[in-house]
This record gives C-alpha cells, structure tokens and sequence, in this order.
C-alpha cells in the first residue's frame, strides 16, 4: 500500500463526517415552512446517497458511519441536555473503529 492510499484510507471517515452529518443536523433543524418539504427532500436524498457510498467501501466502514450519525443524530435530539455530551467519546472511538474497517479491507493491510 503506497502512502497515499494509506492517507486516503485513514481521512475517509472524516470526509464522511464533513459531508453526513451536517445533513443530519439539517434534517433536525425546524426549517421555514416554505422551504421545509424540498430542503428536507434534498437533506434526505443526500444523505442517503452519502450512506450508500459509506458502504460501497465495506460493510464495516457503512456499518460504523451509519452508527455515527444515528449518535449525532441523538446528540443533536438532547442538545440542551449535558447526556448529549456523551456523544463525543462514542464519536472518536467510531472514526477510529471506521478507519480501522477501511484498513483492514485493504488488499495488502499489514497494520
């Protein structure tokens, strides 16, 4: 594996993350109601598609980016509360579970 497919590999869940879960977030959001059905159509549309190329690079790594925005999603839920504070450990832990699922589905992965 060259260097640049190890960086590759090892940046994808954030890149996931920069591209999912402002979508998420999005779709929680109370949104003016004239824009409300197209911009949480669009929301969802995107989302969905981010999800099917989470996993088009493995079912661990889908698998792991799915759990992550189902844990933004119910941080953003209990926001007020100091419970959505929780979040952020599970949340590191599971970029480093998704790059270790890209790793591993490496044709050569020696890690």
């Amino acid at each position: 594996m060259t260097d640049t497919d190890l960086s590759n590999r090892l940046a994808e869940p954030y890149a996931f993350a920069l591209v999912t879960w402002p979508a998420v977030l999005g779709l929680l959001t109370p949104l003016p109601e004239a824009w409300a059905t197209w911009a949480q159509a669009g929301l969802a549309v995107w989302l969905a598609a981010m999800q099917l190329g989470a996993y088009a690079r493995g079912v661990g790594f889908g698998n792991v980016m799915l759990f992550l925005s189902g844990t933004v999603a119910l941080a953003a839920y209990g926001h007020p509360s100091p419970w959505s504070l929780a979040a952020l450990p599970v949340l590191l832990v599971g970029l480093h579970a998704a790059q270790r699922a890209r790793l591993d589905r490496a044709p050569e992965a020696t890690a």
